[in-house]
């Protein structure tokens, strides 16, 4: 892999949202997702506060430069990640994915462009520090994200494909319990030989690791039912082995998707957790094996609220919504998707607009 500047003005444009794919109302319910932001104060103590620790990180993490990378979509690796997410052996003459020319299903790119990162580089989680804050927030978690499609020049097998990244925001809040959270926000464009075919957008949220701040499993999350009845819907068990797979096809060492003692102990998870982009990649899944031939999904917007369990069956559900003017004017479908953890609360929640491929 190759790297090299690229100025902020090459990157594609934002595109603006419109605000009803953003914050479905059940996210609305959820105190974790609804920070206040921390105030900057003067003090007499030597110590800086939080907001002075990321105010001096935050114009270097704004100002670094595009960074460049390049792969190409093999048929191989699609193979595999068809295997993890099914966790059967399909027939290699009887799988789309094998051909050359076949559309790459939407979040599937997550297995390729992997971080090119030695060991001696990352985070004692594991983890790559490209865009990390400073301590203490180093405890790292998926917020959520979304991933927009050129319905007109969709990635497809075979192609070489080139990913410009840039760290597009960070904000720094605090948590009605009062753990202060900082979000990092990276824009990905994704362009092939004939130009702009998708641009991922997503959030990490870091937040202090405090040893005095461990649960001591006298107190019980908030459960969040969804509002709605799901049209279709599948169950995933999520097993150490497809953890570690999804890992290994993303090259991600974060320890707390295949470390148990290290996701317990040290992060105080119940157990090693479903990686973010998996969750998503599922939710996907579910409504991809519904469409009609010929249509396509444009628009993929989530939110994570709360941790997957690994052994702890989840429940991906989808459904079909009323196209709304607000709505680009080639949107043919809108579904709201979601996942409900083992005890039926919500864990992800996002919304997808289907259009016509061109």
């Amino acid at each position: 892999m190759s790297l090299r500047v690229l100025t902020a003005s090459a990157l594609r444009p934002k595109r603006a949202w419109p605000s009803h794919t953003l914050i479905p109302r059940t996210w609305a319910t959820l105190p974790s997702i609804l920070p206040t932001p921390i105030t900057r104060h003067s003090s007499s103590s030597s110590s800086p506060t939080p907001a002075e620790i990321i105010a001096s990180w935050k114009s270097s993490a704004l100002s670094k430069p595009v960074i460049i990378e390049h792969d190409t979509i093999r048929p191989t690796s699609l193979r595999q990640l068809a295997m993890t997410l099914n966790k059967s052996t399909p027939p290699q003459e009887q799988d789309p994915l094998a051909r050359i020319g076949s559309p790459l299903p939407v979040n599937w790119h997550h297995i390729f462009f992997p971080p090119m990162i030695g060991e001696c580089d990352l985070g004692d989680d594991g983890y790559e520090m490209t865009h990390a804050p400073p301590a203490p927030y180093l405890a790292r978690m998926w917020a959520g994200g979304g991933v927009e499609q050129n319905p007109a020049n969709l990635l497809r097998v075979g192609q070489e494909m080139t990913m410009k990244t840039k760290c597009t925001g960070v904000d720094i809040k605090q948590s009605r319990s009062g753990d202060v959270m900082v979000f990092v926000s990276l824009e990905k464009v994704v362009e092939n030989e004939s130009g702009w075919a998708l641009t991922d957008t997503r959030t990490l949220v870091y937040m202090e690791k405090d040893e005095k701040k461990k649960s001591d499993g006298s107190s019980t999350p908030k459960l969040v039912k969804p509002r709605r009845q799901a049209d279709f819907s599948t169950t995933v068990h999520p097993s150490a082995i497809l953890l570690f797979r999804y890992s290994a096809l993303t090259f991600n060492s974060h320890r707390i998707h295949f470390d148990h003692e290290y996701a317990n102990k040290v992060e105080d998870h119940p157990g090693c957790l479903v990686h973010g982009p998996l969750s998503a990649t599922y939710m996907l899944e579910n409504l991809r094996q519904k469409l009609a031939s010929g249509l396509v999904m444009k628009n993929f917007r989530y939110r994570a609220l709360s941790p997957l369990i690994v052994d702890r069956p989840f429940k991906v559900c989808a459904k079909k919504m009323q196209v709304v003017p607000t709505m680009d004017a080639d949107v043919l479908e809108s579904y709201e998707v979601w996942v409900e953890n083992s005890e039926g609360g919500l864990a992800m929640s996002g919304t997808v607009e289907v259009v016509k491929e061109q």
